[in-house]
């Protein structure tokens, strides 16, 4: 998986190729206590937090708020977790997806 954040102004790719058991254990107890309809900063700080811990620390919880475009944080925080639940991005889901209803 890869994310790309702008930091000091240049574009910066990161990427992640193993994602452990304690991450999918960490997805599920998120999906015990959070009410993804109605999260609130600190739920998103923690996520954020999570994202950051996926890809190894690479980069710090300031720099994906800075570095992401608004409109996409919920988006990549989403994707962050299919990733960890399924080993695959939502576009190769779709891509998956799409091959099985062609067949």
């Amino acid at each position: 998986m890869k994310l790309e954040l702008i930091i000091d102004g240049e574009k910066k790719i990161f990427t992640t190729n193993f994602v452990s058991g304690r991450h999918f254990r960490k997805v599920m107890e998120y999906d015990s206590k959070i009410d993804y309809s109605n999260i609130g900063i600190d739920e998103t700080d923690e996520l954020v937090g999570f994202v950051c811990d996926v890809f190894d620390n690479q980069f710090t919880v300031d720099e994906f708020y800075d570095g992401i475009p608004s409109h996409e944080v919920i988006s990549t925080i989403t994707s962050v977790f299919i990733y960890v639940r399924t080993g695959k991005t939502p576009e190769e889901l779709e891509s998956e997806e799409g091959n099985e209803l062609g067949k």
